[in-house]
């Protein structure tokens, strides 16, 4: 059994709701989690090869997520090394505990999944805002508090985006974050937003 660290809170989820005549903004980081062993200065994934994937309910949106994930760790100073084809995964466990045992075959420090969850909607004059429950990994699920009005035409999708680091030198989860998309059409610049967010967290809690 893998020894947890000691939490140190950063910040809360929150149920809000929000004026549809609100401003559509970046995202806002919910709530975040970090080792108190590693710091700002840390740097654990300079230079070093990470396993990455994405879990959502949907086959295109996990695939842009992997896209721009990849992307963006590349960016940061890591190696994005991705989930090898036809790697057996079950609905019952946590995506990152089963991809452990690949990552260390290939030669990676750490394992960084990131699950992508609608969370929030717009449609017409109203907009209900709510953290939802679908999960590829997991099997899916209905959301919490999701609902648009009846009648009002384009419903418009935010997702919330959480990671979750495990670095497999010390064999535990180091840094866990969630943030959360305004409504938007555009999924790919949501998405590429969202993942920005999580790795900017990430570096500032010394993760790169």
């Amino acid at each position: 059994m893998h020894r947890l660290a000691p939490f140190r809170i950063l910040g809360t989820v929150a149920l809000v709701t929000f004026a549809a005549t609100g401003c559509t903004t970046g995202p806002k980081l919910e709530a975040q989690w970090a080792d108190p062993a590693f710091n700002a200065q840390s740097r654990l994934l300079q230079g070093q090869r990470v396993l990455i994937a994405c879990d959502a309910y949907d086959t295109a949106v996990r695939q842009i997520c992997q896209d721009r994930l990849a992307r963006g760790v590349l960016a940061k100073g890591a190696t994005p090394v991705p989930v090898p084809a036809g790697t057996p995964l079950v609905q019952d466990r946590e995506l990152d505990a089963q991809l452990i045992p690949t990552a260390q075959a290939l030669g990676a420090r750490a394992v960084l999944t990131v699950t992508m969850t609608p969370a929030t909607a717009s449609a017409g004059s109203g907009l209900s805002v709510g953290i939802g429950g679908f999960s590829f990994g997991r099997g899916g699920g209905a959301g919490i508090g999701l609902s648009a009005p009846i009648g009002g035409g384009e419903v418009n999708t935010g997702y919330a985006a959480s990671g979750r680091l495990t670095d497999l030198k010390e064999g535990r989860l180091v840094w866990a974050a969630t943030h959360v998309a305004s409504p938007s059409g555009n999924l790919e610049t949501q998405f590429s937003e969202l993942t920005q967010a999580l790795l900017d967290s990430a570096q500032g809690a010394g993760m790169f």
